[in-house]
């Protein structure tokens, strides 16, 4: 059975690390946790409608409950991630854009 070559590594590449997917951070501990389930629909239910979308003057349903500089920040600074002044309520359509940038963000460094 024939063997697989091996790579070379030529000297005038740069060497890149990537990601294949996803975030290069877990935190799905942190959002399945009973407290975050609470304090997000507690969340959504003092705020009915989503920002972006009573921005733009359309009454548009939250259904995501969203860290507004993103949990990643708030873990690395100490600061609480259920403090209602980090919060706010999104629909689908405007957490996706905005999470799916944060997750990319630096995804790919040069090194």
């Amino acid at each position: 059975m024939p063997s697989k070559p091996q790579k070379i590594n030529r000297a005038y590449k740069p060497t890149v690390e990537r990601v294949p997917f996803g975030r290069r951070r877990d935190l799905s501990a942190f959002y399945n946790a009973r407290r975050w389930r609470k304090v997000a629909r507690l969340h959504k239910q003092k705020n009915p409608t989503c920002v972006m979308c009573d921005a733009e003057g359309v009454a548009g349903p939250p259904e995501v409950t969203d860290h507004i500089r993103g949990l990643g920040f708030l873990l690395d600074n100490a600061l609480d991630p259920y403090a209602d002044e980090e919060l706010q309520s999104l629909c689908h359509a405007h957490h996706n854009p905005k999470s799916g940038a944060e997750a990319h963000k630096n995804k790919i460094k040069k090194g």
